[in-house]
C-alpha cells in the first residue's frame, strides 16, 4: 500500500514540474515576442482583414482591426497575449488527457517532451505565431471534451451537444481564420463517430457538421486577387505591415512555390532531413500507440474508428501545397497523439507490458538513451531540415537542451534589469 501510494505520488509530482515547466516556458517566450521583429511572416499575415473585402484567413485580423480602431490596442501586445492563451489551454488539456499515461515515464516524457509536439511552437517567432496552433486547440479542446463526457461520464446527448453549439461554430471561425482547418474536419469527424453504435448515429453527426459547407464555400470563392491584395496592403501599412504575395496569387501561387522549391531546390539531403523528420514526428508515435492496440491495451470507442488512418489522408494535402513540411509534421504529430489519447486505456495492462519491457536490461537502457537523443539532439523546424536555396540547414541541432541556455541568459538579463545589478559578463 505504501508503495502505491508513494509511486501515485512521485507521479503527481512529475505531472506538477511538467505544467509548471511549459506553463514558465511559454510565459518566457510570450514576453520575448512581446518585441516581435514586424517582418515575421507570420505575424504580419495576422493583420489580414476584411477592410478591403471579404477574403480568406481575415476573420482574426477583423477582429483585432475593429478593437484597435476602438481601443487602439498594441498588435504586438494582443497578438503575443491571445497566443499565450491558445497555447496555456492547450497544456492544460493536453496534461488532462495525457496524465492516464503517467504510468510509463518513458511513454510520457517521450511524448510530452517531444520537440513536435507542445514544444514545436518555441523555436521560432514564426512558428509562434502560427495560426495552426489555434487550429490545433480546437482539436484537443474536441477530444477533451468527447473524453470527459463521452467516456468518463458516459453521457452522449452532452457531448453531441458540446459538439453542435460550441465545437461546430469553433470550427467554422476557424476557417474563416486559416482554410488550413478544412483539412483537419474528417479528424474531428473521426472523434465523433467515437459516439457511435450504428449508422443512423454517423448520419446524425454527419448533419451536425453539414453548416462547415457554408464556411468552406466562402474560402474557396473568396480567395484572394492581387487588386484585393495590393488594396489590403495598403490599408494596413498603417502598421508597418508587409503581406506576402501568396495571398493574392491563391492557388497557382502556391502551385508555383511547390514547383520551384521541390524540383529546383530539393536535394538528396533534403530528402534525408524530411525523411528521418517524419520517422522522429510521426512514425515512431504511430508504431507506438499501434503496438498498444494490437496489444488490447489501448481499444476504439467505436467500430467506425477502426481504420482511423484514412482519416489522416486530408491532411495530407499541404505537403503538395507547401515548402515548410516541418510544420504539416507538426500537425500531423499532434494530431496523431491527440486522437490516441481519447481512446480507452487498460492501465493494469498497460503497466504489466511496460515491466516486461524492462525486464531486458539492455533494452531499458537503449529506451533511456533513445529518449535522451530524442528530447535534446534533434529539432523539427519550420522546413524539416530543408535548405533554402540550398543553405544548409538540418535537424540534428540542440532542441530543448538550446531552450535551457536561452531560460538561464533571459533570467540573468530580467533580474539585471529589473531586481537588482548582477556582475558584468565580459565576452
Amino acid at each position: 500500500m505504501n508503495k502505491i501510494f508513494s509511486e501515485k505520488k512521485i507521479n503527481t509530482y512529475i505531472l506538477s514540474i511538467s505544467i509548471v515547466f511549459f506553463i514558465i516556458i511559454n510565459f518566457i517566450y510570450f514576453i520575448l515576442n512581446l518585441d516581435v521583429n514586424p517582418n515575421i511572416y507570420a505575424f504580419n499575415e495576422l493583420f489580414i482583414n476584411y477592410q478591403a473585402g471579404f477574403i480568406r484567413r481575415g476573420l482574426l485580423g477583423e477582429f483585432f482591426w475593429q478593437l484597435n480602431d476602438r481601443f487602439s490596442i498594441n498588435p504586438k501586445f494582443f497578438f503575443s497575449s491571445f497566443f499565450f492563451i491558445i497555447y496555456l489551454a492547450q497544456i492544460f488539456l493536453f496534461f488532462k488527457l495525457f496524465k492516464r499515461y503517467i504510468v510509463s515515464k518513458s511513454v510520457f516524457i517521450l511524448i510530452a517532451l517531444s520537440p513536435s509536439f507542445l514544444l514545436f511552437h518555441i523555436y521560432s517567432p514564426d512558428l509562434y505565431f502560427l495560426k495552426d496552433s489555434i487550429i490545433k486547440f480546437a482539436f484537443i479542446l474536441h477530444a477533451y471534451i468527447f473524453y470527459n463526457f463521452f467516456v468518463v461520464k458516459k453521457n452522449k446527448e452532452i457531448y453531441l451537444e458540446y459538439l453542435k453549439f460550441l465545437i461546430i461554430p469553433i470550427l467554422f471561425a476557424i476557417i474563416l481564420t486559416h482554410e488550413y482547418q478544412v483539412f483537419s474536419l474528417s479528424l474531428h469527424f473521426l472523434i465523433s463517430i467515437g459516439a457511435s453504435n450504428k449508422k443512423e448515429d454517423i448520419k446524425r453527426i454527419f448533419i451536425y457538421y453539414s453548416p462547415l459547407i457554408i464556411s468552406i464555400l466562402l474560402v474557396i470563392v473568396f480567395l484572394g486577387n492581387p487588386v484585393q491584395f495590393e488594396n489590403l496592403s495598403n490599408i494596413l501599412k498603417v502598421f508597418n505591415v508587409e503581406l506576402n504575395d501568396y495571398l493574392g496569387g491563391g492557388i497557382y501561387k502556391y502551385i508555383g512555390s511547390f514547383y520551384k522549391w521541390h524540383f529546383f531546390y530539393f536535394s538528396y539531403d533534403d530528402f534525408i532531413s524530411l525523411f528521418l523528420s517524419f520517422i522522429f514526428s510521426v512514425l515512431i508515435f504511430y508504431i507506438l500507440f499501434q503496438y498498444l492496440i494490437e496489444k488490447k491495451i489501448i481499444t476504439f470507442q467505436s467500430k467506425y474508428q477502426n481504420k482511423y488512418l484514412l482519416y489522416f489522408f486530408p491532411i495530407l494535402i499541404p505537403f503538395l501545397l507547401t515548402s515548410d513540411h516541418g510544420r504539416n509534421l507538426a500537425f500531423l504529430s499532434f494530431y496523431l497523439i491527440s486522437f490516441y489519447l481519447v481512446l480507452n486505456l487498460n492501465q493494469p495492462k498497460f503497466i504489466k507490458q511496460v515491466k516486461v519491457i524492462y525486464k531486458n536490461i539492455l533494452t531499458k537502457n537503449l529506451i533511456y538513451i533513445f529518449i535522451f537523443f530524442f528530447i535534446f539532439m534533434w529539432k523539427l523546424d519550420q522546413f524539416a531540415g530543408f535548405e533554402l536555396q540550398g543553405k544548409p540547414n538540418g535537424i540534428f541541432k540542440s532542441s530543448l537542451f538550446a531552450e535551457f541556455i536561452k531560460f538561464i541568459k533571459f533570467l540573468y538579463i530580467y533580474i539585471d534589469v529589473n531586481i537588482i545589478n548582477l556582475p558584468e559578463i565580459r565576452l
